[in-house]
């Protein structure tokens, strides 16, 4: 049933995307160390200086900034209202890792795939 709000995600992102990122993340692991399946998906949307980041079907859009960095991978940083944050890296053989920190010193590290999106 998830998947079945996926379209409403995309149809949530700027309109006028240039490019953007659909992912799927499969491995979920505790600040602790203990790691389990995942069944998570994110979606960017990026337009000219406008990026937008979709952490789940349910979270409305939260605004992003591309990281720079060196080397092929792209990182992104969104923020929420209140303290809560994410880190998303999309390295250049597709795979991603999303870090959650929800301000309460819970952290979740997400293990994926990102596909370009046009």
């Amino acid at each position: 049933m998830r998947l079945a709000a996926l379209p409403l995600i995309l149809l949530a992102t700027p309109l006028m995307a240039e490019t953007g990122y659909s992912c799927t993340f499969t491995v979920e692991c505790a600040a602790a160390g203990e790691c389990g399946p995942a069944d998570r998906v994110a979606e960017i949307g990026i337009s000219g200086e406008d990026t937008w980041i979709f952490l789940s079907e349910t979270a409305g859009q939260l605004p992003g900034s591309r990281l720079s960095g060196h080397g092929p991978a792209l990182p992104f940083a969104a923020f929420g209202t209140g303290p809560a944050s994410a880190l998303l890296t999309i390295n250049s053989d597709r795979t991603a890792l999303l870090s959650q920190h929800p301000g309460d010193g819970g952290a979740v590290t997400y293990f994926g795939t990102c596909e370009a999106t046009q």
